[in-house]
């Protein structure tokens, strides 16, 4: 991962872009994945000026890493740590909330005991994308995402008692 001076004046998200996209086209396994973009992380980090700048940054490496064990169908040891290091760093947006919650009910098959925690999250985002302005052009967008999310999960909502 050795850096050329042109990527030195790249922002995080280009040079993040650039390493994702050889990666990709490299078919890297996830554990090389997971070391080069922890490398970046921690490359980033140190670049760093303010706190919301590394915030920035270790969220937004926790999102690509999630979404690199969903697509890569990992057990929830690694699911589950990638998922806890973004709610315990907080969702930078509505639409990354988005993200992780449809990413996790659609890997429920993987691990079902967590049908109840990832469909009360899933719920807990849908009521904040239709609390959105109906003419918010996110809101839409956010709800679409739930609505196939609910459709194609494979392990459904579970039931309340006395149902």
């Amino acid at each position: 991962m050795k850096t050329s001076p042109q990527e030195h004046s790249a922002t995080f998200n280009e040079d993040l872009d650039l390493h994702y996209l050889e990666l990709l086209k490299a078919k890297a396994p996830y554990e090389q994945c997971r070391r080069e973009l922890l490398m970046l992380e921690k490359h980033w980090l140190q670049k760093a000026k303010t706190p919301a700048q590394r915030l920035a940054v270790q969220r937004i490496i926790a999102s690509t890493l999630l979404t690199e064990t969903y697509g890569n169908r990992l057990p929830w040891k690694e699911f589950g740590r990638w998922l806890r290091r973004i709610q315990q760093l907080g969702f930078r947006d509505l639409g990354m909330r988005v993200h992780v919650a449809c990413l996790y009910v659609q890997s429920l098959h993987l691990f079902p005991r967590q049908a109840r925690e990832a469909w009360a999250m899933l719920e807990d985002t849908e009521r904040r994308a239709h609390r959105l302005r109906r003419e918010n052009p996110l809101r839409e967008e956010h709800l679409e995402a739930i609505a196939h999310a609910k459709k194609v999960a494979r392990v459904g909502p579970p039931r309340l008692r006395g149902q």
